[in-house]
């Protein structure tokens, strides 16, 4: 790999005297004794109750045959909550039933923690799935995030035991090579309420210690999978279960997602999984929230219960007070001026993450620290409109102590506790030939972060980034939204090679818009 040079070694942007990426972290050794269980699910077909597809020879694509009775074992779990007789929608996700018994895999993400599990069908594709089960979780892993149901009763509660149901053949993930062919079905809100099929490949893997030997425990795909997705199914060119879809690893630019590799958890990890029977209880989960919730802005846990509309310079106090609490606010803007959210003053030890997103549920801004970190984003909207700002825990939650959210908007002042962001300009030249360098992707890593974390593991840990942007035509890149008073690390990506220097660029509390001009790269 060849190597590039920033030739200015250390830069400090003016102050006011002047002008101015759902990745996953590589996967911890999971330490549990695996078992196979291929008496639970079935791995070949039963000539009298499979109605699974087709697995004769497989062609280069999927037969229209095939996806349709793919679409019909491929269904939507939506977790909710017995409120006044009625049921209460909490969150959606995916699933796939395995066998004719009801048999359900899934994320334990999407499962684990809800009070009530109900099952929606789809029979016809033009159609939304139709709610037609409950079922309960049965095996369970939260490290692996995959947990298994069995459907108990019908939509309305009243026990069953289920059969003739459409389902699919597992197949065997570790038999999947790079490129080979993946087919996503699955429910994600970005594709309406009916369900949603997508193409892509394998593009890669992941592994680590399970059951005291190494095994995958990632794919990675370049199917466009999105939220929603999350649970669902994934199959080869046989029609057969090889992975389900669990989260993205981001391509954010500027505040906006552009597209990314999705994360896929293996079948075979199923065996592991039948390790730990039972269900983790809705508290150890969170599933419910405390009676005594202190919060006077809950039930705020959806963008249609959201708190607003939030006003320019607004600043308020809440809590998080349960593990799946998530805080909705919204906004109207009136200008295309930079929308800037911060969230501090969080409680000690507590990791809370923020978002930004548009009227379709799509993420456009986020903020991802670690704990003790406070959370910023600022975003420029290509126009007016309604927002919606969550504030959702990565871990911890507290019911005496408060988090601060302030937000700033239509050319409002700096938000948050003054620090607010900045706009960094430059231009990426050869220093050699003094031509501008198009297409490589220049940005600054989080105060604290040494280049070495960022490029040292297998896959780029986009939460690390604080503003990261591409060189146009002329070597032009702009960073939006970077928090003042701090010192941080720089990167130049161009194609395979890079370059990172630690503490590169100074920040200082009272920056304004900076342009830093020509930064010369050198290639060795």
């Amino acid at each position: 790999m060849k190597r590039i040079t920033i030739v200015v070694i250390v830069l400090v942007i003016a102050a006011l005297a002047c002008n101015t990426p759902g990745v996953a972290p590589d996967p911890k050794p999971i330490e549990t004794g695996a078992t196979s269980r291929p008496d639970v699910v079935p791995t070949t077909p039963d000539p009298e109750t499979n109605t699974g597809p087709d697995r004769a020879t497989p062609s280069t694509e999927l037969s229209t045959d095939q996806i349709d009775q793919i679409a019909q074992a491929a269904v939507q779990i939506m977790a909710g909550r017995g409120v006044g007789g009625s049921f209460q929608p909490m969150w959606t996700g995916s699933g796939t039933l395995i066998s004719p018994n009801g048999v359900i895999l899934t994320n334990c993400h999407v499962a684990c923690g809800a009070p009530t599990l109900l099952i929606l069908m789809t029979t016809d594709a033009d159609q939304a799935p139709e709610p037609s089960y409950i079922a309960e979780i049965t095996y369970y892993d939260e490290e692996l995030d995959l947990a298994i149901l069995q459907i108990t009763a019908d939509e309305n509660g009243n026990a069953l035991s289920p059969s003739g149901l459409p389902y699919l053949e597992v197949g065997d993930s570790d038999d999947l090579r790079l490129g080979e062919k993946l087919y996503i079905f699955g429910y994600p809100g970005v594709g309406g309420e009916t369900i949603t099929f997508t193409t892509g490949s394998v593009s890669g893997f992941e592994s680590a210690t399970v059951g005291g030997t190494s095994q995958r425990v990632i794919i990675k795909t370049d199917a466009e999978i999105a939220s929603g997705n999350s649970g669902g199914t994934a199959v080869d060119l046989l029609g057969r279960l090889v992975a389900v879809p669990t989260a993205v690893n981001p391509d954010v630019r500027e505040g906006v997602t552009l597209g990314g590799l999705g994360i896929l958890r293996p079948v075979n990890l199923m065996n592991i999984v039948y390790d730990n029977p039972g269900a983790p209880s809705t508290d150890q989960a969170g599933g419910l929230p405390p009676s005594d919730d202190p919060d006077r802005y809950e039930p705020n846990d959806t963008m249609n219960d959201a708190v607003g509309p939030l006003l320019s310079g607004d600043v308020l106090t809440a809590y998080i007070s349960w593990v799946e609490d998530v805080d909705f606010y919204w906004l109207t803007t009136s200008t295309s001026a930079p929308i800037e959210v911060s969230l501090y003053n969080i409680p000690a030890g507590n990791d809370y993450d923020l978002y930004l997103l548009n009227t379709n549920g799509d993420i456009v801004g986020s903020s991802e620290n670690e704990s003790d970190y406070d959370e910023y984003i600022a975003y420029s909207p290509a126009g007016t409109g309604d927002y919606w700002v969550a504030v959702i825990s990565y871990s911890g939650v507290s019911t005496s102590n408060t988090y601060t959210l302030s937000v700033n908007y239509d050319g409002g002042g700096s938000a948050g506790a003054g620090t607010g962001g900045i706009t960094i300009t430059g231009r990426a030249i050869d220093a050699n030939t003094g031509r501008p360098i198009s297409g490589g992707s220049f940005g600054i890593l989080r105060e604290g972060v040494a280049c070495q974390t960022f490029f040292g593991g297998s896959s780029y840990d986009m939460s690390l980034v604080v503003a990261m942007d591409e060189s146009n035509s002329a070597g032009y890149f702009e960073l939006t939204g970077v928090p003042r008073g701090a010192v941080y690390s720089a990167f130049f990506v161009y194609g395979s090679d890079y370059i990172c220097e630690d503490n590169w660029l100074d920040v200082p509390a009272d920056a304004i818009d900076s342009d830093i001009g020509d930064i010369e790269m050198s290639f060795n």
